[in-house]
């Protein structure tokens, strides 16, 4: 499978709001270092991101615009803007710049670091 496939995938796992609030399934995407800037403008990291996305409110979101520009050989920074519409808003869809760096590590691709930034609407 291609890089950008490969990532493409893992970020669609990523996004999916079943796994979302399965903290089990999501953990090993995720570095034991991994560091998220939110779009709120705090910082979290790996045990803070797993507890809030158990309790965030289900919403489908689309990846747009997805690129990929390798880094090294086991790295790679990933971007995209993501398309989101709330199911307790039906018909409110926003958007944000998504970037993440992936490291692969014994074969597996683990997320260390990723950033979502509201489009102004």
């Amino acid at each position: 499978m291609a890089l950008w496939e490969e990532l493409f995938e893992l970020e669609k796992k990523l996004l999916d709001p079943e796994l979302r609030r399965s903290p089990e399934k999501l953990a090993h995407l995720l570095a034991e270092e991994f560091v998220e800037f939110g779009s709120s403008g705090h910082a979290y990291d790996k045990r803070r991101v797993l507890f809030l996305l158990r309790k965030q409110a289900p919403r489908q979101l689309e990846i747009e615009e997805f690129r990929v520009v390798e880094i090294s050989p086991s790295g790679a920074l990933v971007t995209y803007r993501a398309r989101a519409e709330s199911e307790a808003t039906i018909g409110s869809i926003r958007y944000s710049l998504r970037s993440s760096v992936w490291i692969q590590r014994n074969g597996a691709w683990q997320m260390v670091f990723h950033q979502g930034t509201m489009v102004p609407e």
